[in-house]
């Protein structure tokens, strides 16, 4: 799992990397060259997309998503294991909702990017990716809860 986790993180690193390079590159055509690249704005807009819905995953495993813990950490900690776990399996039904009514929507697009001639499903399917791959993660961190094994900000 760790070479996994290391590609995957390498990924999201690359996509920042590539947008920062896109806009740098945008800005030098266009104030010192004078000629504006015209898909500059939405390639990087869509890889922001992607890095958005891609990063769901890592932010989980850092607990970085918002959460209100003032309450669970005052809790009993068999109380708090098990909200924990209730969490985590709310956590993978919505993404699971989310996967296919995100996906309905990724197919039912008929916009084009005119800068680029692509289909906007491009940037669509940037959603259900996400939370398949956010789903993936909740349902592997809930079997290591089970089998007693944290993982995360709560790994030791």
């Amino acid at each position: 799992m760790h070479i996994l986790a290391t590609t995957y993180r390498a990924l999201l690193i690359a996509l920042v990397a590539l947008i920062v390079a896109i806009v740098a590159i945008a800005v030098i055509f266009r104030y010192v060259l004078n000629t504006p690249l015209i898909f500059s704005f939405d390639l990087a807009t869509i890889l922001f997309v992607w890095l958005v819905f891609l990063g769901l995953a890592p932010a989980a495993h850092e607990g970085s998503h918002m959460a209100v813990d003032l309450f669970t950490a005052m809790l009993p900690e068999g109380i708090a294991k098990a909200l924990a776990v209730i969490v985590r399996l709310l956590m993978i039904a919505i993404a699971l909702f989310l996967i296919r009514h995100s996906w309905d929507l990724a197919m039912r697009t008929r916009m084009e990017i005119a800068s680029m001639r692509i289909s906007m499903i491009w940037v669509y399917m940037a959603m259900p990716v996400g939370f398949a791959v956010f789903a993936a993660y909740e349902a592997w961190a809930l079997a290591m809860s089970a089998l007693g094994r944290s993982v995360g900000r709560h790994a030791q």
